[in-house]
């Protein structure tokens, strides 16, 4: 009862003040329909790629860039594929050039690119889904700009990835053809000195059981000296340590402790004949190495695979005209409420009459 008793006064007050309150309601349902229809229409186009992966062992796309320093892109130094392409994505690189082909900074109404870069990655999201996927949602108030957009980010982003490769392709095929050049001249001089050596003392063939310790010493070698030659290629194009580079080092130590177990022939004949193998092996590798950078130079493939390209939106993303309506309508209810609990009563003329007779 005594809830009753307190509540009354509140509700008469509110009762009584019902035709303000209903006419905030309606002055404020009047101008939210009217920002509703005068506001332009926002439309979002949405492309989904498919989670990218590690295509090319040890030179793939995450352990190339990573570490890299690209001017207008922060790489991530651990990540998956997936989180550089997001980085790429987000990048400044990346979206000047969009504000730029879009004339962004006009339908913006910026002057400095930066500002044009920071009001685009407002209407601009990049994110990863459970699902594995990358979704690029883009806003803007034309669907068709919209839908253009979107499906530029891609472009932008394959053709990055594409310009990497290459660049490592280059580098890579640079790297290795020295290197061939001085193992051709050294097997040459390996050569020539055990052929010296065999008119000279006119020796006769090795033994099966030095011949197989030979061979065995000259693949090892020749491991060796391809996983340098890897080691020399990672730490050509990245600025810190990787993982590569430390599963490298962990192979040379094995390697070295193989080779530190291997029986010593005595033979100069033997060893002669087992540098004249090892720099055989290192060039066979180096040669394949070199043709595979070559083809990574050349080639010209897609690196982002697109589930669902943008379309123009038929739907408009915002404003929700509805929604600010009904928000209008009680913002409005809200302020009249409040000014009839917050108003001050003042008594009427009779009773303020009697009072006075009295």
């Amino acid at each position: 009862m005594e809830r009753i008793f307190v509540l009354e006064p509140i509700w008469r007050r509110v009762w009584s003040q019902r035709r303000t309150i209903l006419a905030m309601c309606v002055v404020a349902g009047l101008i939210g329909t009217i920002a509703a229809f005068v506001m332009p229409p926002w439309y979002r186009a949405e492309v989904v790629l498919l989670p990218p992966s590690e295509t090319e062992s040890g030179f793939g796309l995450a352990s190339l860039v990573r570490g890299i320093s690209v001017p207008g892109i922060s790489i991530p130094t651990e990540g998956t594929p997936a989180d550089i392409f997001l980085a790429v994505l987000g990048s400044r690189r990346v979206n000047e050039e969009i504000v730029s082909r879009f004339g962004l900074l006009k339908l913006y109404r910026k002057k400095l690119v930066e500002d044009g870069v920071r009001e685009l990655l407002k209407h601009s999201r990049f994110k990863l889904t459970e699902a594995g996927t990358i979704l690029i949602t883009v806003e803007d108030r034309s669907p068709q700009r919209a839908s253009e957009m979107g499906n530029m980010y891609v472009t932008l982003l394959d053709r990055f990835n594409r310009e990497v490769r290459t660049t490592k392709g280059r580098r890579t095929r640079e790297f290795i053809g020295t290197r061939m050049v001085e193992t051709r001249l050294e097997l040459d001089k390996a050569e020539q000195a055990l052929a010296d050596f065999q008119a000279k003392h006119k020796t006769l063939a090795l033994s099966p059981e030095k011949s197989v310790a030979v061979e065995t010493a000259a693949n090892l070698y020749a491991q060796r000296a391809a996983l340098q030659v890897r080691l020399g290629i990672v730490r050509n194009y990245t600025k810190s340590s990787t993982d590569e580079e430390v599963q490298i080092l962990q192979k040379l130590a094995q390697l070295d402790q193989q080779l530190g177990a291997l029986p010593e022939t005595g033979l100069l004949q033997a060893r002669l004949l087992r540098d004249v193998k090892t720099l055989e092996q290192v060039y066979i590798l180096l040669s394949a190495q070199f043709e595979e950078a070559r083809i990574d130079e050349a080639r010209n493939v897609a690196t982002v695979d697109v589930l669902d390209p943008a379309t123009p939106p038929e739907r408009k993303s915002r404003p929700r005209r509805m929604l600010l309506i009904l928000g209008s309508g009680l913002l409005g209810a809200a302020v009249g409420i409040s000014y009839a609990l917050l108003r001050r009563e003042y008594p009427s003329g009779s009773a303020v009459r009697s009072s006075a007779a009295g």
